[in-house]
């Protein structure tokens, strides 16, 4: 079967480069069931087969997925799916699963939040994404990058960026570099599951206008809250660790006010 043409509007860009691609398949690692999203052409997928016993490649083109089919008729190992990752139930997998994959940059945030839902089903993620997405995810307080984004999948999951991806290891080449990173669920949260609703709220309002203080962003604050979590009202949003966010919600909480 002849190798399908990227498409562009689809916004298709296959990883092409042999030394990134060792580089990737070898910071993913050997797999009992590894879940592939976004396999393209395969580029992955081939070397991956070899180190995991069950690899699963969700791809949403149903002639990508066609010609998977035929490329990987013979392993057993492999099982190709055509689907739309943002729609897959992984709840339905085995516990315990790995994610990797190339993830479209159109949907690499929804499939985050939708993933982070499902962190007690994974293990973890290895992802390729936008860098600026990449640096969004792990920026430390301090960051100009840190948002909503960062504590959000931060109260959740380790972060840890891995590698680069230049453009020119694509076909067609991309006008960004990509990152490929890793997200573990943590074990254990500091605030409960039922809490996590109030909190990101207290979190966006946080955020809403980033260049404006906390005491202007949160104006109905009581200074007795800024006072017990020795927390300075004057600075920004992206200034606040995930431990300081988390005890301005206890505060607030504490006060009978609504995070």
């Amino acid at each position: 079967m002849a190798l399908p043409p990227p498409r562009k509007r689809l916004g298709q860009h296959f990883l092409s480069d042999s030394a990134k691609i060792e580089e990737i398949t070898a910071a993913i690692g050997p797999s009992d069931t590894l879940v592939e999203i976004g396999p393209g052409r395969g580029a992955l997928t081939l070397p991956l087969a070899g180190q995991t016993r069950h690899l699963i490649a969700v791809e949403k083109d149903p002639v990508l997925a066609e010609y998977l089919e035929h490329q990987f008729a013979g392993n057993p190992g492999v099982s190709i799916r055509c689907a739309d990752a943002l729609h897959e139930d992984l709840s339905t997998y085995p516990r315990g699963l790995r994610l990797a994959g190339n993830l479209p940059y159109n949907v690499a945030t929804a499939l985050l939040q939708r993933w982070m839902e499902l962190r007690t089903h994974l293990a973890d993620l290895t992802v390729m994404v936008q860098r600026e997405v990449a640096q969004r995810l792990a920026a430390p307080p301090g960051d100009s990058s840190r948002g909503q984004l960062s504590v959000a999948v931060q109260l959740l999951m380790q972060v840890e960026q891995l590698l680069e991806v230049e453009p020119e290891c694509f076909e067609p080449p991309p006008q960004v570099v990509s990152t490929v990173v890793r997200l573990v669920p943590k074990e254990s949260l500091p605030i409960r599951e039922e809490e996590r609703t109030d909190f990101m709220r207290l979190v966006r309002q946080a955020f809403a206008s980033r260049r404006k203080t906390l005491r202007n962003n949160l104006p109905e604050t009581p200074d007795s809250v800024w006072v017990e979590t020795k927390i300075d009202s004057r600075r920004r949003a992206e200034a606040l660790s995930g431990e300081e966010f988390v005890r301005l919600f206890r505060a607030i909480q504490e006060e009978g006010g609504s995070a």
